[in-house]
């Protein structure tokens, strides 16, 4: 799984948009700028309830087309006493590819390099910098988005044979990266968001191809199509907490309630009142509905959260109350 979808010559991600309607699937930073903004207020509610950090940095894995991010700090950039404490973006990108289209929607400026590290400055002067994992992120207090992010990791698959259970091997995977996250946070202090399909507790056999917004066999032409699977939401928080009982999760929620709880609709309200034509308006109401819709986005999608809280943080996140 890990090398069909990133291999360097030849992996899903790596050289090609897969986004939109254009693409295999599209996702809620896509559908509607409602979800970025959203979720930018959210970050600034956890820095308010967790104290208000001098010094912040941003870090998503794996941001697409950079739409998310873009919709926060567009957002962020009306509060500007939480604004001003943001020392960089930190991006965790494996293709080259989506690098530069990131690059695209988040900077204007030529490309830099510090060491084996990219790096872009905005036009605010936001540095923006793209790493390779998780471990190479700098310490330091963060704002960790995951969305769609946990789904595309490799899985381990099972099949029950005449001898057992059997494990489907092509490689072994030893890596830790859900305790990469917990590590960065308990280290330096922050919060953060994983958001994507899943459970709160072990599934089945989830494992799925999706090309051209249609279900294919996951086998069927290996690297032209996108793999993943179900999250378990309950595995990510032991996973957490087992090591680093300074980290505190919340839920997971379905994300029309997570939403909802930040206000969407007011902001919907606003955005309709500006809207200058028919179709901006139809196209704002669609994708509301579309992430909220319990039959669409609003129930499947669920959001976690995690921060390193302390004995003075006595109210829990908005959305998970």
């Amino acid at each position: 799984m890990r090398q069909v979808l990133v291999n360097p010559l030849s992996g899903y991600y790596m050289d090609k948009d897969v986004f939109g309607t254009q693409g295999d699937f599209i996702t809620s930073p896509e559908i509607s700028q409602l979800f970025g903004e959203m979720t930018g207020i959210w970050y600034l509610t956890e820095w308010m309830r967790l104290g208000k950090p001098k010094k912040t940095q941003l870090v998503e894995l794996g941001p697409g087309r950079g739409t998310l991010m873009s919709d926060m700090l567009r957002t962020l950039a009306q509060f500007p006493y939480f604004y001003e404490t943001i020392t960089g973006i930190h991006l965790v990108e494996a293709s080259p590819g989506l690098r530069k289209i990131q690059r695209s929607a988040l900077t204007k400026n030529a490309d830099d390099v510090e060491g084996n590290v990219e790096k872009a400055t905005r036009a605010d002067g936001i540095d923006v910098f793209w790493h390779d994992g998780v471990e190479v992120v700098p310490e330091g207090w963060s704002c960790i988005m995951a969305h769609e992010f946990f789904d595309a990791l490799a899985v381990h698959s099972f099949e029950k044979t005449k001898d057992g259970w059997r494990e489907l091997l092509v490689d072994f995977d030893d890596t830790d990266e859900t305790q990469s996250l917990a590590d960065l946070i308990s280290r330096g202090g922050g919060t953060g968001l994983v958001i994507d399909y899943g459970q709160d507790y072990a599934q089945g056999d989830t494992l799925r191809a999706i090309k051209k917004h249609q279900i294919v066999h996951p086998m069927s032409d290996p690297g032209s199509a996108d793999l993943s699977v179900d999250v378990d939401f309950a595995a990510l928080k032991l996973a957490m907490g087992s090591k680093y009982p300074d980290i505190t999760t919340h839920g997971p929620v379905t994300q029309s309630k997570f939403l909802q709880s930040l206000g969407i609709q007011t902001r919907l309200e606003m955005l309709l009142k500006n809207a200058k034509t028919s179709e901006s308006r139809t196209s704002l109401v669609k994708g509301f509905q579309r992430l909220l819709d319990p039959a669409m986005m609003g129930r499947i999608y669920k959001v976690m959260s995690f921060a390193k809280e302390n004995d003075a943080t006595k109210e829990k996140p908005v959305g998970f109350q």
